[in-house]
């Protein structure tokens, strides 16, 4: 709307005053036999009626500077678009215009003089609509062929309340924005706290000029806080409002400078940690053109909107619906407004998250420490919520690579793999050669030349014995890989916050497929993904998470995954945390726990830098840890993996 205002201001607001008594003509008198709308008490054959009609179409199709004017010099065009200028953020402000009566005095001046009476209406930003009734004068000129009937324009044909010096505009009065909140309803990721505005009238030279401004600028009641500044002592605190930190923050550089206004801050009161799922949440700014034209009309630059987590992807329902006001304000500066109508804003509305305090709590300490950067997601096997989303070390933890990071998931996907041979008839006891190396396409090998020679499956597995895998790779199409995959967690999710759900191609060559098979090649996940098909096998079904609650639509059952195999599954995780690479958690406390270790190799070092990964249940939590570039999956991802579990033994 700057651009527009300030091409009108540059013609100057001087124009206002000079075309107060401007009369317009807008055509010859209608014909009897003219056609037109049928309205009730309109005379279509009066010709008053078809200048009180001209001048209403030319107003709201953007042609008043087309007609004649008397004084010549007059410019009702000029006039009437300064008045209307900060009434909208469109380029040209045009209302829809309507004659609704038209009527001629009693006496002398009947043939003369008529009074139109219009219904004006304009569409605002954020979808409001400001109707009401107007009325202008009109005057018959000339005599014969030369007769004109003229319309009066003065502002308050623009608005009936409009008076010399003043134009209308629009002010947008903030909403207060929703909280995200956890199942037990604490707040997370407020800790902005809140400010208090009030007024203290001994530091205003016009306490009720500024109780109107201020009034305006927050959106509250105009007359009722007038009372209460009125009635207060000189240095009492006149209560305003209390808008949450980001709230203010929108109205901050208006309110702030204004002699006479106070504040109090107040903190969230919270006991949660600053970073807590800090990634996941979000955060919120200050929105910019870009972010506006996106947000198609729902935004105006200057709104505090969510930047990134739940609070962008949530954005619709925490940010509320703004109210407007819209005002009459004298052309001089301090002047004071005057409210024509006001909308109120409608607040955000509350998220509700599955978050669980104890368990968040405790992987973000898990992850806190760790030399380099992590993740880990927890959930809740026997319902799909989402417990904890956690990214480490503190310095890192803003952005959310524990779901919207992709990463190869190495011998975690054998989690996948595994399930799918066993599916086609391999069983823990069946034999399986581990050579060191093997060619499939082209040649692989064992972590540091492992090799176990023919042993069962079960040994394979928990040894995560790579070449096994890839020379049983054969047994399962790569389409039938991707299928099996999918019914463990790694598919496509909405879940209402940002989240990578994995990829794993339905078609691949010779090679691509044997790599695959164990988590390399161009197989895909989050830490989200990976802990999600470790929640399946514990579950039994192919689980759908939850992370935030909509009691409209409550989360859906998966299908059953076949019994038998899930077993075997099981007892193929349980073996790599008695007998295998997960030996690090053997003696956590809390019960037994069921996992996967993963060594992903990414980069084009030689050799290759590795991924640590670790996965598994323990009871009824199911979870994943990954971290970047931390090397063996064993090492360092399953002390990161037995830290959480000690700890969320530790808070019974």
């Amino acid at each position: 709307m700057g651009n527009k205002r300030t091409a009108l201001v540059v013609s100057g607001v001087v124009v206002v005053l000079a075309v107060v008594g401007v009369v317009a003509w807008f055509g010859p008198w209608r014909s009897d036999d003219a056609k037109g709308p049928v309205r009730p008490g309109i005379e279509l054959s009066d010709p008053a009626v078809t200048a009180a009609d001209l001048f209403a179409s030319a107003w709201q199709h953007g042609t008043l500077d087309k007609a004649a004017v008397t004084p010549a010099s007059g410019n009702v065009a000029g006039a009437t678009a300064l008045l209307t200028a900060a009434l909208t953020s469109a380029q040209q402000d045009l209302p829809t215009v309507a004659v609704t009566k038209v009527t001629h005095p009693v006496g002398a001046t009947k043939d003369t003089q008529a009074t139109a009476t219009a219904r004006v209406t304009w569409k605002l930003d954020g979808g409001k609509t400001w109707t009401y009734a107007t009325t202008f004068p009109l005057v018959r000129q000339g005599e014969g062929d030369a007769q004109r009937w003229l319309v009066g324009w003065t502002p308050a044909v623009v608005h009936p309340s409009l008076a010399p010096n003043e134009v209308l505009r629009v002010q947008r009065v903030a909403a207060s924005r929703g909280r995200i909140v956890d199942l037990a309803g604490t707040t997370l990721g407020a800790a902005s706290g809140s400010v208090t505005i009030g007024i203290r009238k001994s530091r205003s030279t016009d306490p009720a000029a500024l109780a109107a401004t201020v009034a305006s600028i927050t959106g509250v009641d105009a007359t009722a806080l007038a009372a209460k500044v009125k009635a207060a002592g000189a240095d009492e605190f006149v209560e305003v409002t209390t808008l949450a930190r980001p709230d203010y923050d929108k109205i901050r550089s208006q309110i702030q400078p204004l002699p006479g206004t106070v504040f109090r801050e107040q903190a969230n009161g919270s006991l949660l940690p600053a970073n807590y799922a800090r990634a996941v949440l979000g955060t919120t700014g200050v929105a910019d053109a870009e972010r506006a034209a996106a947000a198609q009309g729902r935004v105006v630059v200057g709104d505090v909107v969510g930047t990134s987590g739940i609070q962008a992807s949530q954005d619709a329902v925490l940010a509320g619906t703004p109210g407007v006001t819209v005002q009459a304000v004298g052309v001089a500066a301090g002047s004071t407004p005057r409210e024509l109508k006001a909308y109120p804003s409608v607040p955000g509305a509350s998220v509700t998250v599955t978050l669980d305090q104890k368990v968040q709590t405790a992987a973000d300490a898990a992850t806190a420490i760790t030399a380099k950067p992590s993740a880990l997601v927890a959930i809740r096997v026997s319902t799909g919520d989402v417990l904890a989303v956690s990214n480490g070390p503190s310095s890192a933890s803003g952005y959310n690579r524990a779901m919207i990071g992709r990463y190869p998931p190495g011998s975690t996907f054998k989690v996948a793999s595994g399930f799918g041979l066993l599916i086609k008839g391999l069983t823990p006891e069946t034999t399986v050669n581990c050579p060191a190396t093997i060619v499939v396409g082209r040649s692989f090998k064992n972590a540091e030349g492992e090799a176990l020679g023919s042993v069962p499956f079960s040994r394979d597995f928990a040894k995560s014995c790579n070449t096994a895998f890839i020379g049983q790779s054969s047994r399962i199409s790569a389409a039938e890989l991707t299928a099996t995959a999918a019914s463990l967690g790694y598919r496509h999710i909405e879940l209402g916050a940002p989240l990578f759900g994995g990829s794993v191609p339905a078609s691949a060559s010779e090679a691509e497929h044997a790599a695959n098979m164990i988590g390399q090649g161009k197989v895909e996940a989050s830490p989200f993904v990976v802990a999600l098909a470790s929640a399946s096998v514990a579950n039994g079904s192919s689980l759908n998470p939850r992370l935030i609650v909509d009691p409209t639509h409550p989360t859906p059952k998966g299908a059953p995954l076949p019994p038998a195999q899930i077993a075997q599954l099981r007892e193929l995780m349980r073996g790599v945390v008695t007998n295998g690479t997960g030996g690090a958690l053997r003696n956590v406390p809390g019960g037994p726990v069921f996992g996967k270790t993963g060594t992903a190799e990414f980069g084009e070092e030689d050799p290759p830098e590795t991924h640590a990964w670790f996965t598994g249940y323990q009871g009824d939590i199911a979870f994943a840890v990954l971290v970047e570039g931390g090397g063996f999956g064993g090492s360092v991802a399953a002390p990161v993996a037995a830290r959480f579990l000690t700890l969320l033994a530790q808070e019974g």
